[in-house]
């Protein structure tokens, strides 16, 4: 058998399969980048304290939201229409955990740590910390002037997180924005949890672009036709080290089946890497559904597998 390292539709897997596979051409990879009564609580930043219902992403709410549209709608009573304003209020922080989310179990979070499209009332930019995990159970937001962004200010806000939530503070935190990673890594390492740069932040880039719609856009100090939210880097192709040259490489197709398989496997074993949640994504394959990608045989197949696997 050979052990090849595949890149599967994005994905580094380690597979044991017989493969036929060429003697290497010179040639260089990129990663590729992504397509663009419970423990809840909300804080309101320079208004009065009010309690309002919690968001979250769900792959129901575009379905739900036609459905509504689709009906006349009922006259709501002045208790609705207060819930309704209140439930986007673009100033609302939030600090929300699922009561059936096994909080023990969440061993995972997502971050981003960056200014926003907001302006305060100095006219600088409003800086936002937010953190979830891959089901969006655990959600938490908390903005900052632009004066306090440093590492200690992020660790104290991290350590909030779990404190404020009932909750332990993960094994990893995965962020996507490279610019940070000093700062993120930093305050991570100070809490004991390992900082992870990924663009495999899924349930993160979700919530961040539900958010630019119903909070960022709405907020009184919006600055439209700012910088892109959700730029995520693109970085030319670049050699690999001469030490992670594969001997033999096969541009191959895998079923679908036999890919989520491999994915599962990955998860079970955990050593690093991640694969993406199609459920959520709202991707639907055929089991048979051929995945193309590129097998490369090595005798170092785990670091180059790791490379591709930020």
């Amino acid at each position: 058998m050979t052990t090849a390292t595949a890149i599967v539709a994005g994905h580094g897997l380690a597979l044991r399969r017989s493969l036929l596979l060429s003697k290497p051409s010179c040639a260089s990879f990129s990663a590729r980048a992504l397509p663009p009564a419970a423990h809840c609580c909300r804080t309101v930043a320079a208004t009065p304290s009010r309690t309002c219902r919690c968001r979250s992403v769900s792959s129901e709410s575009s379905t739900a939201a036609a459905a509504d549209t689709a009906d006349e709608e009922e006259p709501k009573s002045d208790a609705e229409e207060y819930e309704d304003e209140e439930e986007v209020d673009p100033l609302a922080e939030v600090c929300y955990l699922d009561p059936e989310a096994d909080a023990e179990g969440i061993r995972e979070w997502e971050l981003d740590f960056c200014s926003r499209p907001i302006l305060d009332a100095r006219g600088k930019k409003v800086w936002e910390l937010v953190v979830c995990d891959a089901t969006l159970s655990l959600q938490f937001t908390r903005f900052f002037p632009n004066t306090s962004i440093n590492s200690v200010t992020l660790r104290d806000a991290l350590a909030s997180v779990a404190s404020s939530l009932g909750v332990p503070l993960p094994d990893r935190a995965r962020f996507f924005r490279s610019q940070m990673q000093t700062i993120i890594t930093r305050a991570c390492n100070e809490l004991g949890v390992k900082a992870v740069p990924s663009r495999r932040c899924v349930s993160l880039l979700l919530w961040l672009e539900e958010r630019y719609e119903t909070v960022y856009s709405r907020h009184p100090g919006f600055q439209a036709g700012t910088k892109p939210l959700l730029t995520l880097d693109n970085p030319f192709p670049t050699s690999l080290p001469e030490n992670l040259f594969g001997d033999k490489w096969a541009f191959v197709q895998l079923p679908f089946s036999a890919v989520r398989e491999e994915v599962e496997s990955l998860e079970r074993r955990y050593a690093f890497g991640a694969g993406l949640d199609l459920d959520l994504l709202g991707f639907e394959l055929d089991e048979n559904t051929l995945i193309p990608g590129v097998a490369v045989e090595s005798s170092r197949a785990k670091p180059l597998a790791g490379k591709f696997l930020p």
